[in-house]
């Protein structure tokens, strides 16, 4: 094998130059140039493969097989749960399962409860699907029409759905970002989920009861047009029966009694499998749409697009921005390059608080979705930054996961220039200027974030630590 050469050290400017130059290389290119993410990212790879070979001296083969390998590897969990959630939303589609769900929620609407029962129907359908723009382009359309005809706020009912979309996008155990920030922080996922509950369940009812008072001053007949028009092309499409329930509450329980993840998953598929066939559907046509994804034809086209969604190939987009994502992550860390950032940040602003951490890696976050606009960056870069420090600094990584999220992933539709900003304001009809005042769950899990990391409050001790 050829001998390794000597490296040079990497300073705190040069460190911070090399993060300079990939933030700028990806809000130029996405936010200029509109060039693809996951084409930014293999640029990204190639700059900083060439830096760290001819100026500070590593081998590529060193990079790979020390710094890009174990961190893919370390990834593989996620790869492989975001993989199977594609099947798995599927085979609940076809089922009745989610279509069951939407239906019942829908059925909550009344006048002077409508902004709560928008947010809360919102996040129900993105819990279950784990979509947020899929939720704010059928109800969220639907909820702003009906929005007008009550008198309620429209930047009111935008900044409900998109709170609402976005509480499922963060907590679903079938959302990509969800499974995304538990495998960068490297804790189980209905571990972060749990913890995450911390922070999400009192912002969901500070919402929940804004909500209720605005709506309460809302005056004039409900127009349920829009919704009797989903409601209907559900019931003559699927089975409406409690039985297609059984998949959810068995993930449910399974993962309260803790069994790993991925098996879980795949016995929810399993469950739903004769649940699709009840509903008419055959077994090729049940595998093949696990592949390629369902095709359910409705009376309503918009509620068409929600319910033909999921399969391998639904997936495959998220896996390949991760996968190059990882690997300049992994050469970054590996480097020293992310340890020489978090050093420094240790010194000069975290000290020994753990309420500095908190802010630190939450800013982190914000910042780089302010500068990229997109959620997987906005978990990978921080979540990469600061799990060795949280296992220093005797702080379990299950905070650093929930941060991840509280800072990343409901935070970019609050950024006006960010795909999601530009989405929720394009479908909605109303700018992200005027409903982020109104979005309470995207901004408030930060909020209450920092407040623990000050006070202690769910600030667990290193499980690391513990284990040792």
């Amino acid at each position: 094998m050829p001998e390794e050469r000597k490296h040079r050290d990497i300073s705190l400017g040069g460190a911070v130059l090399i993060f300079g130059i990939i933030l700028s290389i990806i809000v130029v290119g996405r936010l200029i140039l509109g060039f693809d993410v996951a084409l930014l990212l293999m640029f990204i790879g190639m700059f900083t493969t060439a830096v760290y070979v001819f100026h500070y001296k590593y081998t590529w083969q060193e990079l790979f097989d020390k710094g890009v390998v174990p961190m893919i590897a370390r990834a593989s969990g996620a790869i492989m749960i975001l993989l199977t959630v594609g099947p798995l939303i599927a085979a609940w589609m076809l089922s009745g399962t989610i279509p069951y769900l939407i239906y019942t929620g829908l059925q909550l609407l009344s006048p002077k409860t409508f902004l709560m029962a928008a947010f809360v129907i919102c996040a129900l359908s993105s819990t279950m699907t784990g979509t947020s723009w899929g939720t704010a382009a059928t109800f969220g359309v639907a909820f702003m029409g009906i929005a007008q005809g009550l008198g309620v706020p429209l930047a009111a009912a935008a900044g409900a759905v998109v709170a609402g979309a976005y509480f499922g996008d963060k907590l679903s155990p079938v959302s990509d970002t969800t499974v995304l920030a538990a495998a960068v922080a490297e804790v189980e996922v209905v571990d972060h989920i749990r913890s995450m509950l911390w922070t999400t369940v009192p912002a969901f009812l500070i919402s929940l009861a804004v909500y209720g008072y605005v709506g309460s001053n809302a005056s004039g007949e409900i127009d349920l047009t829009s919704v009797n028009e989903i409601l209907g092309g559900i019931s003559k499409t699927f089975k409406m029966t409690p039985l297609v329930l059984v998949p959810p509450l068995a993930v449910l329980v399974l993962a309260y009694r803790r069994y790993p993840t991925l098996p879980v998953l795949w016995i929810a598929i399993v469950l739903a499998v004769p649940l699709a066939m009840m509903q008419g559907y055959d077994l090729t046509t049940i595998v093949k749409s696990m592949a390629s994804g369902p095709k359910i034809v409705t009376e309503v086209a918009s509620l068409d697009k929600l319910l033909s969604r999921g399969g391998l190939a639904f997936m495959s987009g998220s896996v390949v921005v991760v996968f190059f994502a990882y690997i300049f992550a992994g050469q970054l860390e590996y480097t020293g390059t992310f340890r020489k950032i978090c050093s420094s940040l240790k010194e000069s602003f975290i000290g020994n608080s753990k309420g500095r951490f908190v802010v630190s890696a939450s800013v982190t976050g914000i910042l780089t979705g302010l500068g990229t606009g997109n959620s997987y960056l906005s978990e990978i870069v921080p979540g990469t930054m600061y799990k060795d420090l949280a296992d220093e600094m005797d702080i379990s990584r299950r905070v650093l996961s929930r941060t991840l999220e509280d800072s990343g992933t409901v935070v970019v539709p609050l950024i006006p220039w960010s795909a999601a900003g530009i989405y929720m304001s394009t479908v909605l009809g109303v700018s992200v200027f005027e409903y982020v005042p109104w979005a309470f769950l995207c901004y408030l899990g930060f909020l209450t974030a920092w407040f623990y990391g000050f006070t202690g409050i769910a600030i667990w001790p290193s499980d690391k630590k513990k284990a040792a």
